[in-house]
């Protein structure tokens, strides 16, 4: 990648209480800003082809527009106090629902906005230009007129961008990993994917955000986004999103820098005989695979090699916490988690948070303090509410070992207890501890991945089509993580 930008992770599609979701906004910024670089508020506001039922569903949706709108001020403010240059990005936004042309999220890019109570499309697209604002349009696969997008009024100029993933599932195709099954509209329409519009000729970005409505930003497994900014700021954010330097993620933070001919993701440029194809991609997890996608045929799969030992290149540690009773036992509680990582004989370079939504509290948080070689963590887990019946939380080490390096784990809550770990043994296999008798709570240290396993630059030459072509890369973990880059667009 250039020098000229750095990689920044967000969330632009979330909700609370402040419409008809869970929590506070200061809940909500409060944990943004604690494992996110920006954050964009778009709670509910509208939705002008609402049918009115009689199960109840009407008011409730209607009850959430009148509650973002009473509380309207507080969320300016709010939004306004958290935004901090170079520390932490906060975007003023809404969602404008419809059947008709599919959900769109608003975002400012200054303060003081209102919102827009359009009845149609160009209504919205007019406000959005008026205001200088950028519209997102999401969970874009389901069935047109239930809320999937209406790609024949998509206007790439107002909407850069479009969620290929969030908790809804995954929109590249009909037969991708995380079909939606949670959403109400339905399953995955054919003509309503990602692939489907690109090979319209449409062009645009990918981006990924949660869309969750328990006031979580970027819950992992749901989807986060990444961008390529110069600064962090309003300004270097939007400028990412306008230019389609962006990539969608469905959780884990992987790292990517991918070009065509030189140019970044996101781009347009005109084709010689060949495509010069250069990636380095950095992950949380062994890697699974590499695809280049080149007007949806996979032209290229690239896989690691073979296990290798660790030598001292930097190793990735992934320490998880949760489990305890199994839910149809009912006896499903919140525990209240406190220790510290501590490494001997290693250097701590990173540390990525993997903080899922459940359960709901407005009181607890997740804190993850660094120390010299350390974290000090303080969290809480529960099979209460978990998404996807996912209890846990988790955090990955980038560490830098030598050869008899240990980690330490120095339990407060919910039971003390202390153990030490070789790293040199998590290379071989993990590790798993519970904090009691049957059925407790316990962690695990996964089994550690090496650079070898977790990081690949590779370079392709692919030859160009004479007709308009787009290529993106697509990369997934063996934890089933993946992501995707905003495509190259080739004249």
């Amino acid at each position: 990648m250039t020098s000229d930008y750095r990689i920044v992770f967000g969330d632009i599609h979330n909700h609370n209480a402040h419409g008809y979701g869970k929590g506070s906004i200061e809940r909500s910024l409060d944990i943004a800003q604690t494992h996110l670089d920006f954050f964009a508020f778009t709670g509910h506001s509208s939705w002008h082809d609402l049918e009115v039922n009689t199960d109840g569903r009407f008011k409730h949706f209607t009850d959430g527009f009148a509650r973002l709108a009473e509380t309207w001020p507080r969320v300016q403010r709010a939004i306004a106090d958290a935004n901090r240059p170079e520390e932490f990005v906060a975007f003023l936004g809404f969602e404008w629902h419809s059947n008709t042309y599919g959900d769109q999220c608003v975002i400012f890019s200054d303060d003081d906005r209102q919102m827009c109570y359009a009845q149609d499309i160009e209504g919205l697209r007019a406000f959005a230009r008026q205001n200088g604002a950028l519209l997102v349009p999401h969970h874009v696969a389901y069935p047109r007129g239930w809320r999937g997008l209406n790609w024949d009024e998509y206007d790439p100029a107002l909407a850069p961008v479009v969620e290929i993933y969030s908790m809804h599932g995954c929109s590249e195709s009909d037969h991708s990993p995380f079909p939606m099954k949670i959403g109400s509209p339905g399953g995955r329409s054919t003509t309503q994917t990602i692939e489907h519009a690109l090979s319209r000729g449409l062009r645009f970005g990918f981006t990924a955000s949660t869309d969750n409505h328990r006031g979580f930003p970027g819950a992992w497994g749901e989807g986060v986004m990444a961008a390529l900014v110069g600064d962090l700021s309003r300004g270097g954010v939007l400028d990412a999103i306008r230019n389609r330097r962006t990539y969608a993620l469905t959780g884990d933070r992987i790292e990517i820098d991918f070009t065509v001919n030189g140019a970044l993701m996101g781009s347009e440029i005109s084709a010689t005989d060949t495509l010069d194809v250069a990636y380095d991609v950095r992950c949380r997890d062994t890697i699974d695979r590499i695809e280049l996608v080149l007007n949806n045929e996979v032209v290229a799969v690239d896989c690691p090699a073979e296990r290798a030992g660790a030598g001292r290149d930097p190793v990735q540690l992934r320490m998880e916490w949760g489990w305890g009773p199994w839910g149809d036992l009912g006896a499903s509680r919140v525990v209240d988690w406190e220790f510290d990582l501590q490494l001997t004989g290693a250097r701590l370079l990173r540390h990525f948070p993997c903080l899922t939504s459940g359960p709901f509290d407005e009181d607890r948080r997740h804190r993850l303090s660094r120390k010299e070689d350390g974290l000090h963590i303080v969290s809480y887990t529960s099979r209460k509410d978990a998404f996807l019946n996912n209890p846990n939380q988790a955090v990955v080490l980038e560490v830098l070992p030598e050869p008899d390096a240990e980690l330490s784990v120095e339990l407060r809550a919910p039971a003390p207890m202390q153990r030490r770990f070789r790293i040199a043994d998590l290379l071989q296999r993990s590790a798993e501890v519970h904090t009691g008798a049957y059925p407790c709570e316990s962690f695990q240290l996964h089994h550690a991945v090496t650079q070898s396993q977790s990081h690949m630059k590779k370079e392709h030459t692919l030859a160009a089509s004479k007709q308009p072509s787009f290529l993106y890369l697509r990369v997934t973990q063996k934890n089933g993580q993946m992501a995707w880059t905003s495509p190259v667009f080739i004249d």
